[in-house]
């Protein structure tokens, strides 16, 4: 059914692309990778940081064209990038009337196509079939009001006058994603969509997700989201034979078919492995009877060193033959996260009385946090969590109020944004620069491949850069380690295991977090909830005073 481009499809909907082949500086970052989204699809594309899963949403968005292969789209594609631009100027009010522009001009169509119907119009009654079907299609007549709800849901900023330059990173990705929430389109391709959001902003967006009637393609580490929506997981990471693979059966039948396919992939290298160790043996075995092991006792036996060397050196050579012939051919395993051994001194690890940072942190926190203690902030966007622990880590001095920090305690911020390190200097250099001297290697934290530690920090992906962070923080040896939205940009599989390190290593272990998968696996953690910065400041427990004393596990 041809529709014009501007104008949702409906079930006729689709995205094809067909061998993809994506280079970025002389790295192949998608090999012959070939995806259908339909109207029906709910697609995850998930892997490892830095395998092209954003290069792959903007393949089929259109944004960027393959070096080759083809994409064909049917219908109406809205876009939320983890980048956004912000035009000199633009407003609040100029996001949601670019929006809603579609509409009203349907509307306004339809109100030309009534006017020429009842002045019995030559043409009018296929105009006003034809702009009633386009209105229709645009569910026109509610866009601006859909907007205002997912402006007010995701706690984003209703100001139509507010230039978006004096939002923060995080109030702009709210009103562009209300937007795109608001309109209409017949496949969404989503980018991260939950980094910013609140645990109000995810329900909303989760439930958005799940209602939308069209197909949705997710670039996401959020596994609770993962879990809500998605059916099918186009996973990029590496595979036996270099090519993407597709689970079905929703986030449970992904990480079985994952478990599995890896579980193959170990053992078959593990015996490549041994094989060759065993042939090299063997190699090993025959040089020595050449050259000592077969010779009598000097003075005897001349004859029989002549008459046995020849054999001895065909079954050398024979046994070099075949450790020659032998090649592995299947490819070695993913990296896995192998989080340090961390010691713990001192006790109590730190503490801090009354601290506040008005307009960012209103209630005084009294706080005191022992060797090998666990702490969950939570709380809404704008509460305080991250001035709180920027505060405790000494990177920002608090208005009234101290923090106070045992001798022997080193702390370390894992932050929710990558510090602003040279775009030019390689991963192995900017880690060299900011550890000590005799660190721990970079290779030894499983974090980042070895190709990427001689890659510039520009050409990284945001996870990648992430996992840079928190190899230099964990470098440190810290006895304190605080964590502000740790899952964020991170792959799901390194994100459970980082979750297993956090539970089980001995060390002090703060943790703020809106992520709700990780709020679940840490449900038995001691909970400090921050209210809302503009609500009264009224402790849940007047007889504490908003003192905390994290009880040690």
């Amino acid at each position: 059914m041809p529709t014009s481009p501007s104008l949702p499809a409906g079930a006729h909907a689709h995205i094809r692309a067909a061998s993809i082949h994506v280079t970025l500086g002389s790295r192949p970052v998608l090999t012959d990778v070939s995806v259908t989204v339909s109207a029906r699809s709910r697609l995850a594309i998930v892997g490892e940081n830095g395998r092209g899963k954003t290069t792959l949403l903007h393949v089929l968005a259109g944004l960027l064209n393959p070096d080759s292969g083809s994409v064909s789209r049917v219908g109406t594609v809205g876009v939320a990038e983890q980048n956004i631009t912000v035009r000199a100027g633009e407003t609040v009010g100029d996001l949601v009337a670019e929006t809603i522009e579609p509409a009203q001009r349907a509307l306004r169509d339809l109100d030309a196509a009534t006017l020429l119907l009842t002045e019995d119009a030559p043409g009018a009654d296929d105009a006003y079939a034809a702009a009633l079907d386009a209105a229709t299609r645009l569910d026109a007549w509610d866009t601006e009001r859909r907007v205002d709800i997912a402006l007010a849901a995701l706690n984003a900023c209703t100001d139509r006058s507010r230039p978006l330059s004096t939002l923060s990173v995080g109030q702009r990705y709210r009103v562009r994603l209300a937007c795109l929430l608001g309109a209409t389109h017949d496949i969404l391709l989503l980018d991260e969509p939950t980094n910013h959001l609140d645990r109000a902003g995810l329900d909303f967006l989760t439930d958005r997700l799940r209602a939308h009637p069209g197909g949705l393609v997710v670039v996401s580490h959020d596994r609770a989201l993962l879990r809500a929506v998605a059916e099918e997981f186009l996973d990029l990471d590496p595979s036996p034979d270099g090519r993407p693979q597709l689970f079905a059966g929703g986030y449970a039948g992904w990480q079985e078919g994952r478990r599995r396919a890896r579980d193959r992939w170990e053992h078959d290298y593990e015996e490549q492995l041994a094989e060759r160790a065993r042939l090299r043996e063997a190699v090993d075995g025959a040089r020595d009877r050449l050259s000592t092991g077969w010779r009598p006792d000097k003075g005897h036996g001349k004859h029989q060193r002549q008459s046995r060397a020849p054999g001895l050196v065909q079954m050398l050579k024979r046994r070099q033959s075949d450790l020659d012939a032998h090649t592995i051919t299947v490819p070695e395993p993913p990296l896995r996260l192998r989080f340090p051994e961390l010691s713990v001194r001192g006790t109590p690890a730190l503490r801090c009385e009354g601290i506040t940072v008005p307009g960012r942190l209103n209630a005084p926190i009294d706080l005191i946090l022992e060797a090998g203690d666990r702490l969950l902030i939570t709380g809404p966007n704008g509460a305080g969590k991250s001035t709180l622990l920027a505060a405790l880590a000494g990177t920002l001095a608090p208005v009234t109020g101290a923090v106070h920090l045992h001798s022997t305690a080193r702390v370390a911020l894992l932050g929710q944004e990558v510090p602003e390190w040279d775009p030019t200097a390689t991963a192995g250099d900017i880690y060299a620069r900011h550890t000590p001297d005799g660190a721990r290697s970079l290779t030894s934290f499983g974090l980042l491949e070895k190709q990427a530690h001689r890659t510039p920090l520009g050409r990284l992906s945001q996870g990648q850069q992430r996992r840079l962070h928190l190899a230099i923080e964990l470098a440190a040896d810290p006895t304190v380690l605080l964590c502000d939205e740790p899952t964020n940009h991170l792959s799901t599989a390194l994100v459970d295991d980082l979750t297993t390190a956090l539970t089980t290593t001995p060390i002090t272990v703060v943790v703020a977090t809106h992520d709700r998968q990780m709020l679940a696996d840490l449900a038995d953690w001691p909970r400090l909830r921050l209210p809302d910065a503009a609500d009264e400041v009224v402790p849940e427990d007047p007889s504490r005073r908003r003192a905390i004393r994290v009880e040690a596990r």
